[in-house]
């Protein structure tokens, strides 16, 4: 409950500064229904009606209520779907007084009006998509169907009978119990003649005996026994909801396993749209596995890896959480990619490594002083890091645990180098690691260059060494240029603990 009050919360805030998410009133005649249809579409921020098959369509039975407004909005916001996601609501349709839902979205006749659901069916698939597609600019698929109650129960046997119409199907306590369960017999026998799926199905349903009678459990029970291979389902129940209240939890939980594969791939910001691992480069022994380090959204369940250079598939090894073990026993490039329903979202990110031996330790050097490294200031416009043999000193010091990087100078155009030790207490991989504003920045280990050879400018660079017990010469050239970003400080990722700067009492300057 904790999660989803923060939910309301944020709900409440991002209604504040959102667009306008008012719904356009449409409508269409069907010749197969016989009858003119109201439909109600939202646009996202942003929506070009210049810009053919740019845009993914949740099309929602029942239309589109307040709070399904606000939680695609945030679900944008937050990067779980992506930003070019149109709503196109469907109301049930009232002929003379009566709601013709279960006319609409019933798949077998029990009374005067029920059981259409294949004319339906075919309104959704010969009229109201073509005509969303040719009006607002559709994507050819990749679409989303959504619906609960009755509406659950038509998107269910959307599901069964032509799931290739949808890539995601969400389905809330859906009316499965609908004659005598029909549904259960339809999904055992489809699935009986099905080898694979390329879809993605979420139900949600009541806890208790609601998950019985409304017949969820029993199809949650068909689809653990019989669900072909290559269908992504989830089904969940909810305590302390209504029939109705399920509709809320339901609609965030199942866009975001729809389009797990893409949030997946956002790397954990909104506006990143890559796969974010490292190290991305490193020495690493033999027989010894490692950890890469992941923090992408549902990485678990969407990111696979292989450690021989070649393209990861669905039967590759997970991705494990925020960091994975891994073995190699050679130079090997490690490629991580997400795998979704959408292929088009799909992104790769790689890594390589070298088979190496651990770095060697000294001892601590005579007259070295704990506190920080020994930095040399120079001033000069110059393109890449000069030789500081060359160059006239204007200033050196301690780079002690207050000292700022960028307020050593008043110049634009300055070199800083820090030398001296750093300290390893025990034994085992470290990862240095550097971001923006070191697009200049070199860092050597043991005289060996580790950081600076393979910056990407947005990204930054990482490099994992194997180090034992003891102290290591450490340099660090830094180079700001007019115009530039801020200097940052190199980090360190060891085992169990998160990144952080180069402590002052792990360096060691020497006069």
């Amino acid at each position: 409950m904790k999660v989803f009050t923060i939910v309301l919360l944020l709900l409440v805030h991002i209604t504040a500064r959102s667009q306008d998410i008012s719904p356009v009133k449409d409508s269409l005649f069907s010749t197969v229904l016989k009858e003119t249809r109201p439909i109600n579409v939202v646009f996202p921020k942003n929506y070009n009606p210049a810009s053919p098959g740019e845009y993914e369509v949740i099309y929602c039975l029942g239309d589109i209520p307040d709070f399904l407004k606000e939680e695609w909005n945030m679900l944008q916001w937050e990067g779980f779907i992506p930003k070019n996601m149109i709503l196109v609501g469907i109301p049930d349709f009232i002929l003379n007084g009566v709601n013709m839902r279960e006319r609409d979205l019933a798949p077998t006749k029990t009374g005067a009006n029920s059981g259409e659901a294949v004319r339906f069916l075919q309104f959704f698939r010969d009229e109201l998509m073509p005509y969303i597609s040719k009006r607002y600019h559709a994507k050819p698929g990749g679409h989303t169907l959504y619906g609960g109650s009755m509406g659950g129960l038509f998107v269910m046997y959307t599901f069964l009978t032509a799931p290739g119409l949808f890539t995601s199907y969400i389905a809330i306590d859906p009316s499965l119990w609908w004659d005598d369960f029909y549904l259960h017999k339809l999904a055992a026998e489809r699935f009986a003649r099905r080898d694979t799926l390329d879809n993605t199905l979420f139900i949600a349903g009541r806890e208790g005996a609601a998950f019985q009678f409304m017949g969820v459990a029993g199809m949650d029970s068909i689809l653990k026994a019989k669900a072909p291979a290559g269908l992504d389902w989830k089904c969940v129940q909810y305590s302390n909801e209504t029939h109705y209240s399920t509709n809320f939890k339901g609609f965030w939980e199942g866009m975001k396993f729809s389009y797990g594969g893409f949030y997946a791939s956002t790397g954990g910001y909104p506006t990143s749209r890559k796969i974010v691992i490292k190290p991305d480069k490193g020495i690493v022994l033999s027989n010894k596995p490692f950890k890469l380090i992941c923090y992408n959204l549902a990485a678990d369940a969407y990111l696979h890896y292989t450690t021989d250079g070649t393209a990861p598939g669905i039967s590759s090894p997970r991705i494990t959480g925020e960091e994975t073990a891994i073995t190699i026993n050679g130079d090997s490039k490690v490629i991580v990619a997400s795998l979704g329903k959408r292929k088009e979202y799909n992104r790769s990110a790689s890594a390589f490594f070298q088979m190496g031996e651990v770095f060697t330790a000294v001892r601590m050097p005579a007259g070295a002083r704990p506190g920080g490294l020994r930095y040399k200031y120079y001033e000069g416009n110059w393109d890449t890091i000069p030789d500081a043999g060359k160059l006239k000193l204007v200033e050196t010091g301690i780079a002690t645990a207050d000292f700022n990087l960028n307020k050593v100078s008043k110049k634009d155009n300055y070199a800083l180098v820090n030398e001296g030790y750093i300290q390893i207490s025990e034994p085992g991989y470290y990862i240095f690691e550097m971001g923006t504003g070191n697009e200049h920045t070199k860092v050597y280990l043991n005289n060996r260059l580790i950081l600076g050879a393979h910056f990407k400018t947005g990204e930054g660079e990482s490099f994992m060494v194997p180090l034992e017990k003891g102290f290591y010469p450490l340099r660090i050239s830094y180079l700001h240029k007019k115009g530039g970003d801020d200097l940052q400080p190199v980090y360190l990722k060891t085992e169990g603990r998160d990144d952080f700067p180069l402590p002052a009492n792990m360096l060691f300057s020497v006069k």
